[in-house]
């Protein structure tokens, strides 16, 4: 999946801010670098190397394609999804509830990489993440999820999980999206450990410009 935040028109502003926090992010956490390759992460860092050492194994060619299209591998917290793919920073960002978590195994990391992966690779062919492509671009990133996970001795699971998704697609408009990143908003920012009545307060404001700015659209 794409940065939600990079479907919205952004603003310079904004996007400087945006940058200036992530820069604060990486420095604030610890970093290792596989094959060129940086991790950034505080935890489940040894589960990230043992999911790229398994793309390396199973899928060298995958694997030297992720090395020329990924600069990053940075675990943080995301509101809407597992894993994302940030192409302004070249990163694979990775939720960090879902990598610590006890049933997300190694596989399931490497099929996510593999995917998010697939993002940067469409990128860089000038295949963007406009509302009328994102169906279209998540089924292309699914396929190789699953081609991946063929490839695994213990890949089957994952494999049919990525079937059942790509059987019955969520829905991937604008609007959908935003709303998936405002449901998960609050669970995120109380995470961090950030006061309650400021998590209030921020996800008050967000759901207000979502009303805002989807009022606007015309409806079909």
């Amino acid at each position: 999946m794409r940065d939600p935040e990079a479907i919205e028109p952004r603003r310079s502003i904004r996007a400087v801010v945006g940058r200036l926090a992530r820069w604060g992010a990486v420095k604030l956490s610890g970093t290792r670098t596989i094959d060129g390759l940086l991790i950034i992460s505080d935890k489940g860092t040894d589960k990230i190397v043992e999911a790229l050492q398994l793309i390396r194994d199973f899928d060298p060619v995958r694997y030297r394609r992720l090395l020329g299209d990924v600069r990053q591998v940075f675990v943080t917290t995301l509101p809407a999804s597992v894993a994302q793919w940030a192409n302004s920073s070249k990163a694979c960002e990775l939720d960090e509830r879902h990598i610590i978590s006890e049933g997300t195994t190694p596989e399931l990391v490497a099929s996510i990489i593999v995917h998010e992966a697939t993002h940067a690779r469409l990128m860089r062919c000038g295949i963007g993440y406009e509302e009328a492509l994102r169906d279209r671009v998540e089924q292309v990133c699914l396929r190789r999820e699953i081609a991946f996970a063929a490839r695994l001795p213990t890949g089957k699971g994952r494999s049919q999980q990525a079937e059942a998704t790509l059987e019955a697609m969520p829905d991937f408009s604008d609007k959908a999206m935003s709303e998936r990143y405002l449901s998960g908003l609050r669970d995120a920012l109380l995470y961090l450990n950030m006061p309650t009545r400021l998590v209030d307060l921020t996800v008050s404001y967000r759901r207000w410009k979502h009303r805002r700015r989807f009022s606007r659209q015309p409806t079909n």
